[in-house]
């Protein structure tokens, strides 16, 4: 059974990124600890005028261990008044689509 994908899409004003990345990383060391996490991916626009300057794909074993893991203590680190001025767009993905550079030359892919 492949991964879940977690897709959460940060929006961070310019200058206060590095507040971002500290809050961000306390709150994914928190997450890597529980159980089902598989690993993430942090991708920061290269365009400052990005509505989403920060999106993070994390995956998880299953949908269950995804939502579990978003718990009393998450919640308690997301609500410190520090995250106030970073919004977030997430969502639990199914992929439904995949390619590769190496599939796209192929006549049969």
């Amino acid at each position: 059974m492949s991964p879940i994908p977690f897709v959460n899409c940060f929006e961070v004003p310019a200058g206060q990124e590095d507040e971002f990345l500290a809050r961000w990383t306390e709150v994914n060391d928190y997450m890597r600890a529980k159980p089902g996490y598989v690993g993430h991916r942090l991708h920061r626009s290269l365009s400052p005028e990005a509505r989403f300057r920060f999106v993070n794909l994390a995956q998880w074993d299953t949908v269950e261990d995804c939502q579990a893991a978003h718990d009393e203590g998450f919640r308690r680190l997301v609500s410190q008044p520090g995250w106030a001025g970073f919004t977030s767009t997430q969502a639990i993905y199914q992929v439904v689509h995949e390619g590769t550079a190496e599939s796209a030359r192929s006549p049969h892919a």
